[in-house]
This record gives structure tokens, sequence and C-alpha cells, in this order.
């Protein structure tokens, strides 16, 4: 992708498509500001800030263009000069225009990736005999959303969505398992979350990286331990893990269980009270519960020239900030930022369990 060079400087440019068409000059020469948040815990969100033309002759408000109606199709794209990528499929949400007797209106374009359509009804059913991963794709399915569900292998003999959203409730039983739902253009990324793949771009303060503000801190466990109840064979399920089991220790020499063991010696956490039905599920609950703690060892946040390889449920590499916090980081949130003004920048939120 093209980026930002301090000694080959390109334009910053961005295309917004309605319904599969790019904005004609008459529409897209009065965007001002134009926003992508990406995320993996919420629908990833865009802005569009249009300043008025009212002033011109013949000319209407965008308050009352039919091109901007609530549902239509957008995508967005950014980059360099004519090298620029996808960032956003979605749809319009919401219109914001503000008036004031200080001159004609601006209106804010708001929208969401298609995981919003999750996110409305609150629906109380069961699902019996089925994987997470099935649920996930029937849930998608009845939402007209495309999914690509990568199997989670157990199979649960009864689950209860109780009066929560679609989104409320394939988080929760991705967060039982260390999954996450991440998109790609308009399909919906049901999966293992995805801190052992490869780096897909390094920065240093040498070149595009602007600033980053990491935090380490200890995770109180070495070893999680989860206690349920099998109530067909009546009788205990135990399920354990420990330092061993933490997936993708980013590039590190010590994994954050081990970090701990080290400081403060073996601290096993002993979960209670989850309903579990099998040994299977109590494995893999206990696995997921025990990665997703490891990644809280380390949290930052920072700031690029304008990277779109930089998203949420990415790897990147973070380079020559010494030993102890350069290396790789999982991305959780990213914010693409164009205006006028500044130009294109970056803004991310990583975590990572090793150092």
């Amino acid at each position: 992708m093209a980026h930002a060079r301090r000694d080959e400087p390109l334009v910053p440019s961005f295309v917004v498509k309605l319904n599969g068409r790019p904005l004609v000059a008459d529409l897209s020469l009065w965007i001002a500001n134009v926003v992508v948040e990406d995320e993996l815990d919420l629908p990833g969100m865009f802005t569009l800030e249009l300043i008025s033309r009212e002033t011109e002759q013949g000319s209407t408000a965008w308050t009352d263009d039919p091109r901007l109606a609530l549902g239509t199709a957008v995508e967005i794209s950014m980059g360099y000069g004519d090298d620029r990528e996808s960032l956003i499929v979605g749809e319009i949400g919401a219109l914001e225009p503000s008036f004031s007797i200080a001159g004609p209106p601006t209106l804010i374009v708001r929208g969401y990736d298609k995981r919003h359509r999750l996110n409305g009804t609150r629906r109380t059913r069961s699902f019996v005999d089925q994987t997470d991963s099935s649920i996930a794709e029937q849930i998608c399915a009845d939402a007209k959303v495309a999914v690509d569900s990568t199997e989670t292998g157990v199979s649960h003999a009864y689950v209860l969505q109780a009066d929560q959203t679609d989104l409320e409730f394939l988080m929760e039983r991705a967060r039982r398992i260390h999954y996450e739902l991440a998109m790609d253009g308009d399909t919906l990324r049901f999966r293992p979350v995805a801190t052992a793949t490869s780096s897909v771009v390094t920065l240093t303060l040498k070149d595009d990286l602007l600033d980053f503000r990491p935090r380490m801190s200890l995770v109180p466990l070495t070893q999680l331990r989860l206690l349920g109840w099998d109530p067909k064979a009546k009788h205990t399920i135990i399920a354990s893990t420990a330092a061993e089991a933490e997936a993708g220790a980013a590039g590190g020499a010590q994994s954050a269980a081990r970090h701990t063991e080290a400081v403060l010696g073996t601290m096993i956490e002993t979960v209670t009270g989850t309903p579990v039905f099998s040994q299977a599920e109590a494995d893999q609950m206990v696995v997921g519960r025990f990665n997703a703690a490891a990644l809280d060892f380390i949290r930052g946040d920072g700031r690029a020239r304008g990277r779109t390889d930089v998203r949420a449920g990415r790897v990147i590499r973070l380079d020559d900030l010494g030993e102890r916090f350069s290396g790789e980081y999982y991305v959780t949130s990213a914010v693409h930022r164009y205006s006028r003004r500044d130009g294109y920048v970056t803004d991310f939120r990583v975590r990572r369990n090793a150092s």
C-alpha cells in the first residue's frame, strides 16, 4: 500500500462510494472531515462532515439531499494519491445536522458496518446441540450478514440467548473461547483471536510512527482452574491451564504468566459459577479465559501517519522502542482520520502478552 514518506511525500486522499458508485465532485468536494473507527468489540463506525453550500445560487442544503438517505450503502477508502484501500463497508445510520443563526447548516453523516444489524432487537431463544460457530452462522443468516465462521468443535447441548441483542450474545459466546467478531469488508469473521498471525507492518519513530504510550503491568495469575458440574453424569468437571497455554507470545522472550511467576510466584485463579455441561466445553473455556487475561500484560495506544494496514484484528510490529517494548502487538482498535487541515493520521490501541 502507499504510505507517507518523508523523502517523497504523497498527497493524502479518500474516496466515498454510495451504493457502489463514487461520489461526484459536487458532493465530495464539500466533505471536510472523514473518520473511520475500526473496532473489535463494537460495530465499526464512519462519519462524514459536510460543510454547507447553501450560499451557492440554486443549491440546497445537504440535509435534504436524497443521496444521503438512511440505509444507503457506503464504502470509504483512504490512502495517498490514487493508491487507496477500502477501510469500511457499511450503511448510513444517522444524519446529524447543525443549524445556527451564524450561517448555513452543516451535516454529519454517520454509519456503521453490518455488525450494527446484530445490535438491535433483544431476543430470548435457545439453541440445541449446536457449536458456537454454527450458532454464529444461524444468527448472521437471520440478520442477512455474510459470515465466515471458524469451526469451534465443541457441541453444546443447550445454549440460551436471554434478553440480549444478537451482538451481545455472540460477543459473550466469543469471549468464552477467546474468539472475536472481526469485519472484513462486508463479511463477519467469527474466529479465534488472531494474535498468532504474522505482523502486517513494522513501524518506528524513524518513519510513520508518531508516538506510542504503552503500559506494562503484572497479570495476577499464572494458572487458571475452572470447576463445573456435569448434570447428566452427576460429577464435577475440572479444567486447568498454565503458562504453556498462552497463544502467540508476540515475539517476546518471556510470557505474561512467566513474568508474574518470577515476581509473585504461582498464582492460581479458580473460576466457579460459570455453567459448563461437558469436559470439552470446560477445557475450551479455561484456555480462552487464560489467553484473554494474558493480553492485559501490555496495553498501549499510539498514532501514526495514515496507514490503512493498521486495522483491528491484525498484528503490527513496533521497533526501536528498547528491548522491553519492541515487538509484535495485537491491534484492538484503529481510527483513521482525514481532514483538509491535518491530512491523514491513524490512531490505534494495542495489546501484548509477552515482553
